[in-house]
C-alpha cells in the first residue's frame, strides 16, 4: 500500500460520482448488490467458500471445551444453506478439534480434516517407491541409505493405518528398543514419516461426512469436480509430496505421481486436474485426465512454472522466465504469455476462457484481465488492487481504495462496471465468487466475520 495523496472520502467521493455519471450519460448501469453478515457475532469466521447454488461454508474458531490447556481453540466447518446456519463437524465423534480450509463444490464442501485415532474409514492405498537418481547415488556414497524408504517397526506403525509416527508415538518409539532392533537410527527414520495430521473429507448432500483418506500420513490441498477428487500426500523429509486421486467408484486411492520431488498446488476443472512439480531443475506444469488417465507435462522448460489453474481444458500459471514473474496461459496445444508491462504479476485466476490476476505497473498493484484475445489492465488508480477471483461473469477483489483498509470490489462483465461492496474502517479480505454471489471475510473489533453480497435483481444483459 502507498501513502494517502489525499482524504479517504475524496476518493470514495469521486468513485461514487463516476458511477452517478455513468448512469445518468447511458453509459452503463451498475448492478445493484446487498451485503450481509452471515456468520453469528463474536466468532472468528474465515476462509469463505461459495458455490454456485449459494451454499457457504466457513471456518470458524471457538473455545475447546474441555480443554486439555485452558483457552485452547478449535475450528469447526460452518455451513450456510437457505438461511439457516449449521456447524457440520462439532457433534461428529470422529473428529478432532481441527477442521480447516474449507471449498465448495456445487452441493458439496471438501475440508481438511483431524480424526480422532480411534476413528477408522478412508480409502487405502501404497505409497509407491521411485527410482533413485544418479544424483541421488552419488550423495548416498557420503550418506548411505539416506534416500531409502522407512524399514522396521516404525514403518510397519506408520503405515497400517492405526497411529503413524505423530509426536506422541515417536515418544513411544523411543522407549522400546525391541522395536527400533532393525533400524540403524530411530532419528533418521523419524525423518522419513510424514506424521499424522490432517486427512481429506467431504460433506454430502444428504449430511453425511465421508472420510476419503486412512490416516496414514499428512493429506493437505484438495480439490474436487464430479468426476473425482485429488490432493498432495506427504512422503516425509527429504522427501517431497507427491499426488493421490480418487474416483466416485473407486475402493482405493491412486497414486499418478511417484518421485522424491516435489508435486503441488493441485486445480480441477471437469475432467482436467494440473498441478506443478519439480523435474529435478525446476517446477514445470502437468495435466491428467480423470476420463482417460492420460498424464502429460505442458510444459518444459528452464525456469519454474508454478500455481497453474484450469477451466474446460485451459491452464494459466505464475511463470518466472526472467527475474519478474509473468503469467503465462495454454490452450488447444499452444502456450502465451498473456502479461504484458506489469511486473511480479501473480494469484491467477480462470473462468471460460479469461484470466484475472494482480501485476505490479511501477506504482501499485493493479488488476489485470485477459478476455480470451487480449490483456486489459482492469484498474488504474494509486492504491493497491489485490486476489481478483473470476467466475460466473463476476470478477472481485480487493482494494485498498481508500489508502487505509482493503475493501471489497465487484464487477459484472455483463455491464462492465466497477462497484465498491464495502466501506468501513476493517480489513476485507479474501474474496470469493460464484453463482454471482461475493463472500469474503471481515476483521473487526469483536472478531473476524463472514460477509456475503447478492445481486439485487437478475442480469439486464447476458455476459458476452
Amino acid at each position: 500500500m502507498i501513502p494517502s495523496r489525499a482524504p479517504a472520502h475524496c476518493y470514495r467521493l469521486v468513485f461514487w460520482c463516476a458511477i452517478l455519471l455513468a448512469c445518468l450519460t447511458g453509459e452503463a448501469y451498475a448492478r445493484d448488490f446487498t451485503v450481509r453478515t452471515l456468520s453469528e457475532p463474536g466468532q472468528d469466521a474465515r476462509y469463505p467458500s461459495v458455490g454456485p447454488s449459494g451454499l457457504v461454508a466457513w471456518q470458524s474458531y471457538s473455545e475447546r471445551a474441555n480443554a486439555p490447556v485452558p483457552g485452547m481453540r478449535q475450528s469447526d466447518i460452518i455451513v450456510y444453506r437457505n438461511g439457516s446456519i449449521t456447524n457440520i463437524t462439532e457433534r461428529d465423534p470422529r473428529l478432532g478439534g481441527r477442521n480447516e480450509r474449507p471449498r465448495v463444490v456445487g452441493d458439496q464442501v471438501l475440508f481438511n480434516a483431524r480424526f480422532t485415532i480411534e476413528a477408522d474409514g478412508g480409502w487405502p492405498f501404497d505409497l509407491a517407491i521411485p527410482l533413485k537418481t544418479d544424483e541421488m547415488r552419488r550423495i548416498e556414497e557420503d550418506y548411505p541409505t539416506l534416500f531409502d524408504p522407512p524399514t522396521g517397526a516404525l514403518e510397519a506403525k506408520d503405515t497400517n493405518g492405526q497411529e503413524g509416527d505423530s509426536p506422541d508415538t515417536m515418544v513411544e518409539f523411543e522407549s522400546k528398543e525391541d522395536d527400533q532392533a532393525d533400524d540403524s537410527s530411530l532419528q533418521h527414520q523419524m525423518w522419513r514419516g510424514s506424521g499424522r495430521y490432517f486427512d481429506i473429507a467431504v460433506y454430502r448432500a444428504n449430511g453425511l461426512i465421508e472420510r476419503i483418506t486412512p490416516g496414514t500420513r499428512h493429506f493437505s490441498t484438495p480439490v474436487m469436480s464430479e468426476a473425482g477428487m485429488a490432493f498432495q500426500v506427504a512422503r516425509g523429509w527429504p522427501y517431497g509430496y507427491d499426488i493421490l486421486t480418487w474416483k466416485p467408484d473407486q475402493t482405493e486411492l491412486i497414486q499418478i505421481t511417484t518421485n522424491y520431488f516435489y508435486t503441488l498446488n493441485p486445480d480441477i476443472h471437469g475432467n482436467d486436474l494440473v498441478f506443478q512439480a519439480w523435474d529435478g531443475t525446476d517446477y514445470e506444469i502437468f495435466h491428467y485426465r480423470f476420463d482417460t488417465d492420460e498424464l502429460r507435462q505442458i510444459t518444459n522448460n528452464q525456469f519454474d512454472d508454478t500455481h497453474p489453474v484450469t477451466w474446460n481444458g485451459e491452464i494459466a500459471w505464475i511463470a518466472h522466465p526472467t527475474v519478474n514473474a509473468e503469467i503465462f496461459h495454454y490452450r488447444d496445444g499452444e502456450i502465451r504469455k498473456i502479461s504484458d508491462v506489469s511486473q511480479e504479476n501473480s494469484n491467477p485466476s480462470i473462468w471460460q476462457g479469461r484470466v484475472v490476476w494482480q501485476g505490479y505497473d511501477d506504482t501499485d498493484l493493479e488488476i489485470y484481465y485477459f478476455d480470451g484475445r487480449r490483456t486489459i489492465k482492469l484498474t488504474s488508480n494509486i492504491w493497491d488492487d489485490a486476489e481478483p477471483q473470476i467466475c460466473d461473469g463476476i470478477i472481485t477483489w480487493m482494494s485498498y481504495v481508500d489508502n487505509s483498509d482493503s475493501e471489497i470490489m465487484v464487477l459484472d462483465l455483463s455491464d462492465n462496471v466497477t462497484v465498491q461492496l464495502t466501506d468501513n474502517d476493517w480489513e476485507d479480505m479474501g474474496p470469493r465468487t460464484a453463482g454471482e454471489r461475493v463472500v469474503w471475510h471481515t476483521l473487526t473489533p469483536d472478531g473476524t466475520a463472514v460477509e456475503m453480497a447478492e445481486p439485487v435483481s437478475p442480469r439486464e444483459t447476458a455476459v458476452p
